[in-house]
């Protein structure tokens, strides 16, 4: 059949199913996906498989009708085929029509084929292509040499698949109630009151080459300070309160530290920040999901592809012949000079920028 055919002959409350495994930061740029299928069609039931915690920026996305997540793949093998089975029979019993595979990898591929969907889509460059009986290809091109972005990629998924044309919506999440007293109480004793103006800067990244310096975030924390005037939370996950320390410690303003903090509290605590500071990783998109001012520093990723989408953001970003890579180990140097090139007075212009930006606009909606 015509893949154009596919979404508009669904019948009334068909089911669909998007698998979106790994990284946070991908989970969240999958969000305009749900958001414009269920504003052009609010009769289809939208549910999305995940990887935890991932599923927490999801949670209360009004677009998703259902999540269905597992365990991340680097915990008990045991645990994690035991979640993947349950998961496959959770899937079986739902009889999705449409189950549409977003990663590509061989996990969700074998979960795609055993769905039990009588549309099981992948992308045209998928390996395994066994688990698909419709792969789509996407031809967003702005202008010749121009990348698009892998929102605009995903989304000609979608109309290859029948989706009309429409504008591509922002990436939104919405906070997890139930944290918002956890979230105000740490904030009061890290000396916050409610009302106060703060910067979030979150140092870390899982890849070493997506990392700036300590040295570099001390020097913008203690900027931010001087000459904002705002306070600095240094804010990380389970097992990064040594590379926070370290910022803390070369820091002169010594900032405070949170640490071991789950996506739903990291939400609440960037949805009350005036402004974000980190490296591409997940944290930076999630700040811009809940427009907040963002300042991401780019290394071996591209940035065309993955940067903040629909958000008031600057980048800071050196051009390296090299540029970009896998980002697992660099290829070239004995170091990542891509994000270490990145100087202490670049980011500073990118926060004079941002800022600035974002006190015209509030004295133009004044007006």
């Amino acid at each position: 059949m015509n893949p154009s055919d596919v979404l508009p002959g669904l019948p009334l409350q068909a089911k669909i199913l998007f698998i979106r495994l790994r990284s946070l930061g991908d989970t969240i740029l999958s969000i305009p996906l749900y958001t414009a299928l269920k504003t052009w069609r609010p009769d289809l039931g939208i549910s999305v498989l995940v990887e935890e915690p991932n599923d927490q920026v999801i949670a209360n996305n009004p677009c998703v009708d259902h999540i269905i997540s597992i365990p991340a793949a680097d915990g008990s093998n045991w645990k994690v085929f035991r979640a993947r089975l349950s998961a496959l029979a959770n899937m079986r019993q739902s009889r999705f029509d449409c189950c549409i595979n977003l990663h590509g990898g061989s996990t969700s591929a074998y979960l795609t084929a055993l769905s039990g969907a009588r549309y099981r889509v992948g992308y045209r460059g998928f390996r395994n292509a066994f688990a698909y009986n419709l792969r789509v290809g996407s031809t967003t091109m702005l202008s010749p040499g121009v990348k698009s972005h892998t929102v605009e990629h995903q989304i000609e998924w979608l109309r290859a698949l029948g989706l009309p044309k429409a504008e591509i919506p922002p990436s939104r999440v919405i906070p997890n109630p139930q944290f918002e007293a956890v979230v105000k109480d740490r904030l009061t004793k890290a000396g916050l009151k409610a009302d106060s103006r703060y910067a979030v800067v979150q140092p870390t990244s899982k890849f070493y080459t997506k990392e700036w310096t300590a040295e570099g975030f001390a020097e913008i924390v203690d900027y931010l300070g001087s000459r904002y005037g705002l306070p600095v939370l240094l804010t990380g996950g389970p097992g990064e309160e040594g590379k926070l320390n370290i910022v803390h410690d070369k820091s002169q303003s010594k900032p405070k530290v949170l640490t071991s903090l789950s996506i739903s509290e990291l939400g609440w605590i960037l949805g009350r920040a005036s402004l974000f500071v980190g490296n591409d990783s997940g944290p930076t998109h999630l700040a811009a999901a809940l427009s907040i001012p963002v300042v991401v520093l780019f290394g071996s990723s591209d940035s065309a592809l993955w940067s903040p989408w629909k958000a008031s953001y600057r980048m800071v970003q050196n051009s390296f012949d090299c540029n970009p890579c896998p980002g697992y180990r660099c290829l070239v140097y004995n170091e990542p000079r891509c994000i270490l090139s990145i100087t202490p007075s670049q980011v500073k212009a990118a926060i004079d920028a941002l800022l600035g930006d974002n006190i015209a606009e509030k004295t133009r909606r004044a007006e």
